[in-house]
């Protein structure tokens, strides 16, 4: 059974023992300086005191198999201001053991309900990704058309989910 609670500090480590695993393949393929392979646990730390985001860990039974991050505050790809119930799903990984089982979609449904106020959510990904495209797809997300060029090699696929 998968669920989602909002990150504690507790869950630190682990969350980001798994976002390096999880993240390292796409460096390696990208070779992307904002990779979250490249982070360390501080990073995960500051966001959980940030006004900017809203953390949350993923469990599937009691153990801990990845986490969400949502931007809540500023700006993303695209130049979305974000605010008045628009949010942007900056980060979501799951231990690599345990990808590829619904895992990451049911995690996304369930943490869009701690936005009661959600009109709008936004996430961007590799356009080049297809198992992420068919993640968000079976969330709701449906493509804008838009696509950001990070570098040479890697193009963002901007997608959104309208609710309510």
């Amino acid at each position: 059974m998968v669920s989602v609670r909002k990150t504690q500090a507790r869950d630190v480590k682990a969350l980001w023992e798994i976002q390096t695993n999880a993240f390292m393949p796409l460096y390696e393929r990208y070779k992307d300086q904002g990779n979250p392979a490249l982070r360390d646990e501080t990073d995960i730390s500051r966001r959980l005191g940030s006004e900017y985001f809203s953390c949350f860990t993923i469990f599937v039974e009691d153990k801990i198999v990845g986490g969400l991050w949502y931007k809540v505050k500023g700006s993303c790809v695209g130049e979305e201001t974000l605010g008045d119930g628009k949010y942007y799903l900056q980060r979501v990984f799951i231990a690599p053991d345990m990808q590829s089982k619904g895992i990451a979609q049911r995690a996304i449904l369930e943490s869009e309900a701690y936005f009661e106020d959600a009109k709008t959510f936004l996430v961007d990904f590799p356009e080049d990704l297809q198992k992420n495209r068919r993640c968000y797809e079976k969330a709701g997300y449906r493509d804008t058309g838009m696509r950001v060029e990070v570098q040479k090699g890697l193009v963002l696929a901007c997608f959104e989910k309208k609710v309510g």
